[in-house]
């Protein structure tokens, strides 16, 4: 099976990314039908000219307010609490390494400590740019940071944890260990972090060895557990303020006219360049303290949502780190110093700050960026500095918003914010070929189901997996839950004239000039998610993409233009851009999350 794997290549080698017990009765979806699968209607083979089956049926929904649990909805009167827990790995406990060569990696052959003389190196294997990179030290640390939030009978937490993915598996573990927790909906995201610790499995040792750490994945999970478990303990009331503002509307010069250039922080890596630079925020003040003023009161915490790889540390790094999240989180909580490199001087607001990543899909993140510090100064990309002045320069502009001081429409200030969800547990088909071996060497420690093992894996035995998608609301904003890495185009369209959403406008929009670029013509029209749920609810004023939240399954690209490689589909890129398709689930999983997604939507 290795000589399978080494001639299909099951990892990448560039920085992008690619079942459990169902949910306890408080913490994650009420019982639905039991998806079983009829031999008749859904074979195990069929035809080479008949497509797949059809989808098993849902595992679970559930929604609140409208099931026993939470008839009686929201009291107005808004509780929330934040809490953060320390993940990071013991490097002690893993055995260190000599890099010989110098290549920031652990090749085979290179001397180690062998601690429990078993022959073989135990590594903390980093997550992406390629295999084998073993973490050497922690930078700064990675987290598990959690907010708990109730109105009337109704509770939801959300936590981030600083890993690169986290499987529904593994949600289902913390759910477990939460046990009888007063919590109607768990709702947990990974930052994308490809400086963390690898949870998902693809960038250990070798191409068939995975990089997760059985009691590293315990550990993260306990953290979890621990994070919720204090943030529902710290509950108390709570006003609301929030807040948006696009990256395209910062005033750089100071003239008072927006004149930034998106592509300073973040870009596209592939077309139709179409990035979704809106940073969204809540703070959750301690009722009763705030006054007229923007920005006043005592913070219980800030909750932000942007979308951008945390990569920007780069490839050769061998430290830990949660990458620009950091810096971003310390300056919101702790403020910016008056020497400070990267921005002015600000008082931060103390709390507890969580990151969720957005429409992060086809690599957004440094891609052709220009980070300058204060002075003017390029700051190199690939390095410590420049995470640290992406996030100091986020955290900045946050401040900023939430006092009021961005051209950008004023925080709006709550007294309370009513709370709801509506989530569904369904199956996907793998089609990724890439994705089968892994899954069944345990690269991937995730089930494949409604497939035979032993038969060979191809169009006429596909398996599938369990994912899970929800929109929840939270106050004036609802928050779409997306189980991977989503192309900005599904999220907010952005092909329509002037291009608003495109950095350099609409001639930036296409590059012609490349192999098989995208085809226009046969992209759809709107409204796009973003707009279909601003339309759902009169009292919506912000729709929120919660990033490679509740699954973990690759990137999901548009169809019209989902291209693959016709010699090796999934193994070999298409000729021109189309790196993403080979770290998909398949062709048929993103329509039908979509699909389910709009049905949550119009309920």
């Amino acid at each position: 099976m290795r000589s399978i794997l080494l001639a299909l290549g099951i990892v990448s080698l560039g920085c992008g990314d690619s079942s459990g017990p169902d949910a306890g009765p408080d913490t994650s979806l009420d019982a639905g039908t039991d998806g079983s699968i009829d031999a008749d209607t859904h074979p195990a083979d069929v035809g080479p000219d008949v497509p797949p089956p059809m989808p098993p049926g849902p595992v679970s929904s559930g929604r609140c307010p409208g099931e026993p649990r939470c008839l009686e909805g929201n009291d107005g009167v808004l509780l929330a609490g934040m809490a953060r827990v320390d993940i990071s790995p013991n490097l002690d406990e893993f055995e260190r390494y000599t890099d010989g060569d110098g290549n920031g990696k652990y090749d085979l052959g290179e001397a180690f400590e062998d601690t429990d003389g078993d022959g073989v190196y135990d590594g903390a294997w980093i997550a992406g740019f390629g295999l084998a990179r073993a973490a050497t030290e922690i930078h700064d640390p990675v987290y598990a940071t959690a907010l708990a939030l109730r109105n009337g009978d109704i509770t939801i937490a959300i936590v981030s944890l600083d890993v690169v993915g986290w499987f529904i598996e593994e949600n289902d573990r913390i759910r477990e260990l939460l046990g009888d927790a007063d919590l109607d909906y768990l709702v947990v995201s990974a930052t994308h972090t490809h400086e963390g610790p690898d949870t998902v499995g693809i960038w250990g040792p070798t191409l068939d060895e995975t990089g997760v750490v059985p009691e590293l994945q315990a550990a993260i999970r306990a953290g979890a557990a621990r994070a919720v478990t204090e943030a529902l303990a710290a509950l108390e009331p709570a006003n609301l303020e929030h807040v948006g503002f696009r990256l395209s509307d910062i005033d750089v010069d100071g003239d008072g006219t927006p004149d930034a250039d998106v592509n300073r922080w973040i870009g596209d890596n592939r077309h139709p360049n179409v990035v979704d630079d809106e940073v969204r925020v809540m703070r959750f003040v301690r009722a009763g303290t705030s006054t007229e003023e923007p920005g006043s009161g005592e913070t219980i915490g800030t909750f932000v949502n942007f979308a951008a790889h945390p990569e920007y540390t780069g490839s050769s790094n061998t430290a830990l780190s949660s990458d620009y999240p950091y810096w971003m989180r310390t300056a919101i909580e702790e403020g910016i110093a008056e020497d400070d490199r990267f921005a002015p001087p600000a008082m931060g607001f103390g709390g507890v700050t969580l990151f969720v990543n957005g429409a992060l899909g086809v690599q957004i993140g440094p891609n052709g960026i220009h980070l300058e510090d204060r002075a003017g100064t390029a700051i190199p990309r690939g390095s410590f500095d420049a995470a640290a002045c992406l996030g100091t320069q986020l955290g900045s502009m946050v401040i900023a918003a939430l006092r009021g001081e961005l051209s950008a429409s004023p925080p709006e200030v709550l007294e309370a914010g009513d709370l709801g969800f509506r989530a569904k547990r369904f199956y996907v088909l793998v089609e990724n070929a890439r994705y089968h071996l892994a899954g069944r060497l345990g690269v991937f420690q995730r089930e494949l189901e409604f497939y035979d093992p032993e038969r060979p894996i191809g169009r006429r035995n596909l398996p599938w997996v369990k994912t899970e998608v929800a929109v929840v609301d939270i106050g004036p904003a609802s928050m779409l839950t997306v189980p991977g890495e989503l192309d900005p185009a599904e999220f907010v369209g952005g092909y329509e004239m002037p291009c608003p959403y495109t950095p350099g406008g609409c001639d930036a929009l296409i590059d012609e000039s490349s192999e098989l670029p995208p085809d226009l013509s046969m992209a759809p029209s709107g409204p796009f998610l973003r707009e279909r749920l601003l339309d759902a609810r009169d009292d919506v004023s912000s729709v929120w993409l919660l990033g490679c939240a509740q699954d973990y399954l690759g990137y999901f690209i548009p169809e019209f233009d989902f291209v693959l490689s016709r010699a090796l589909p999934y193994i070999d890129e298409a000729p021109g851009d189309h790196y993403e398709e080979t770290n998909a689930v398949g062709e048929a999983a993103w329509p039908l999350i979509r699909g389910v997604i709009e049905d949550l939507i119009r309920e």
